[in-house]
């Protein structure tokens, strides 16, 4: 597996342990369909939230994280909109979050976790 790949893996899995010790269900990830890819679904306080998860080793990870393309950000709402149709659930209460990671290559641990909330309107 190639090493941004495996930087990806850690900072999903570190972003999911981080969602279930502040109170979120973690109910799928790595959500694939035909529009493209959801790294984690949760749900908490009454909404479903899909999340995207942002990993770097370099310290422009919060740039990198923060600067969403349009193209992924239409992804995302697509992405999401086919989950509920192909799961038969009623589109309410969602929100779209983005985890930020700076992940430590030496001891494979997050250097700095930032969570950003309801980052699309």
């Amino acid at each position: 597996m190639a090493l941004h790949n495996q930087i990806g893996e850690l900072g999903e899995d570190i972003a999911a342990k981080h969602l279930k010790n502040k109170g979120y269900l973690i109910i799928e990830r790595n959500y694939r369909n035909n529009f493209g890819e959801i790294d984690i679904i949760a749900q908490k306080d009454d909404y479903t939230i899909f999340i995207e998860v942002k990993s770097r080793t370099s310290e422009d990870y919060l740039y990198l994280a923060e600067n969403l393309y349009y193209t992924q950000i239409e992804h995302l709402k697509n992405t999401a909109s086919y989950y509920f149709l192909e799961n038969d659930k009623e589109i309410d209460n969602i929100r779209f979050d983005l985890i930020a990671i700076k992940i430590n290559k030496i001891d494979k641990t997050a250097d700095e976790l930032k969570h950003f909330k309801n980052i699309i309107d």
